[in-house]
């Protein structure tokens, strides 16, 4: 026979997320998402000044734009659609 204790776990739940750059809230949308932006998690490790530390940063669409600029090569972009050429695919790659 098993006996079962109850418990309380807490937990952690994200409640705000803020760009890094800008500092402008990431907004929720109606289904309680956040918006699309980009979430960078770096473990650094030996020959890095930063050898142990984990840096976490959060760049909104804008901020992303404006930064992608300043890069001596571009980012790859693809397209995630299925199919090239679908009807749905809305890249404008």
């Amino acid at each position: 026979m098993r006996v079962f204790l109850e418990q309380t776990v807490e937990t952690q739940a994200l409640s705000d997320v803020k760009c890094n750059v800008c500092g402008r809230h990431i907004n929720k949308d109606a289904f309680g998402y956040f918006e699309d932006h980009i979430a960078i998690s770096k473990a650094w490790g030996y020959h890095s000044p930063y050898d142990g530390e984990t840096h976490i940063i959060d760049v909104c669409v804008g901020c992303y734009e404006d930064w992608s600029t300043q890069f001596a090569i571009p980012p790859k972009v693809s397209c995630y659609c299925h199919t090239a050429g679908d009807a749905l695919c809305m890249c404008v790659v």
